[in-house]
């Protein structure tokens, strides 16, 4: 009979991690494809999928590919894809994006960076002055 309990978890497995308004957990968090966070967090979590509700608290290391934060989040966010701050976050630490939005409203403080290479106004303003002598000549 235990068998057939865990083969019934096994195949609904759907990888969803939800803290409820009014928990409040400690620990590290790896592999949940949806994790949705209304109450408090304080640890490590890596999800493809993050939404932490108005309600929420975080304070930690996020790690995620789409992350939307409308709640309070102190320490460092890593975002493979979208981060999507709302108007009701408040957000103290370190962010490092690859694609940004932040609603009017939203606080943020902290260190912003983008993930990969931005090229510099001076090396675009030398490679169009250039291409202006090279047609000059």
């Amino acid at each position: 009979m235990s068998e057939t309990v865990n083969n019934d978890l096994n195949s609904n497995d759907s990888k969803t991690l939800v803290i409820g308004s009014g928990v409040r957990m400690e620990g590290k968090i790896d592999g949940a494809l949806n994790s949705d966070i209304s109450g408090s967090f304080n640890g490590k979590i890596k999800s493809e999928s993050i939404n932490i509700s108005e309600a929420g608290v975080f304070i930690g290391d996020i790690t995620g590919g789409d992350i939307n934060i409308s709640g309070k989040v102190e320490g460092t966010i890593i975002s493979d894809d979208l981060l999507n701050i709302h108007q009701s976050a408040v957000i103290n630490g370190t962010i490092e994006y690859t694609s940004l939005k932040v609603s009017y409203g939203a606080r943020v403080q902290g260190k912003i960076q983008h993930k990969g290479v931005v090229q510099s106004f001076n090396k675009l303003e030398e490679n169009t002055s250039n291409e202006k002598d090279q047609e000059n000549i």
